[in-house]
């Protein structure tokens, strides 16, 4: 069967399709409605260098430095703020203040071929816009704090400590629904894809039945039923049987 069979049945059998994908459409609009959009926000954090520098000091003082810049660079402490803002103690931080905790922080990014900048992206996803609000300014908040521990576990002096700064402040959600538009195509291109098929099936059913009837042979008279004796027209008339025999005279 090719697709011009398929056409065919289908038009044969249009008052089996058209309420195969009425209710198929009606299914897919619910399903489209029932799913509530979500939001999302984000916000992108820099790593600014210390803001004081000392490069001579007198004889047998030790040269005060940021070795967490001297081993991996800005990137380095990026990378350590981004893991740190993930840690169970920072995230019961923000839910106890009000804070969703399904916030994502990783470094910003950037392709392959390009060298990794000294960025944290933090972003947000959820039903509730003004939980992502919230949500996003206490991440933002938290992330002065996880970057001054961060650097205070590793005695880096107070005066050569970085600190972050707002590269892209948070914006107002957007709505975002494209799971919901990709569900209800993908229900109703298979609620359509099964609506055919039974279509087709109803149609090949019903030829077969039809076909069937017509080959049926007619029905031949039972051998057992007794042969009929003719009746006389008039009283002078003898009586005469199948072979033609005269029976009786009156």
């Amino acid at each position: 069967m090719d697709l011009f069979d398929v056409l065919k049945s289908c038009v044969r059998r249009w008052y089996v399709l058209i309420p195969l994908l009425l209710i198929v459409g009606w299914f897919s609009h619910s399903v489209y409605s029932a799913a509530k959009p979500v939001y999302y926000a984000s916000a992108v954090i820099g790593i600014s260098p210390p803001s004081v520098r000392i490069d001579d000091v007198p004889a047998g003082v030790p040269l005060p430095r940021n070795g967490l810049l001297d081993v991996g660079g800005a990137s380095l402490i990026a990378n350590m703020t981004a893991v740190g803002l993930q840690d169970p103690s920072v995230v019961d931080r923000v839910v106890a203040a009000g804070g969703l905790p399904s916030y994502v922080a990783k470094m910003f990014p950037v392709p392959a071929t390009m060298g990794q900048l000294p960025l944290i992206m933090v972003e947000v996803t959820d039903p509730d816009p003004a939980a992502v609000t919230r949500t996003l300014d206490l991440v933002v908040a938290q992330t002065q704090v996880t970057l001054r521990n961060l650097q205070q576990s590793a005695r880096v002096p107070d005066d050569q400590m970085v600190a972050p700064f707002i590269v892209s402040p948070p914006g107002p959600p957007a709505a975002a629904t494209p799971s919901r538009t990709r569900s209800t195509i993908a229900i109703f291109v298979a609620g359509a894809g099964l609506a055919v098929l039974v279509t087709v099936l109803t149609d090949v059913m019903i030829s077969r039945l039809v076909a069937r009837r017509r080959l049926r042979p007619a029905p031949l008279p039972s051998a057992t039923e007794p042969t009929p004796v003719p009746v006389p027209r008039n009283d002078h008339e003898p009586i005469r049987n199948s072979a033609g025999d005269v029976l009786e005279t009156r």
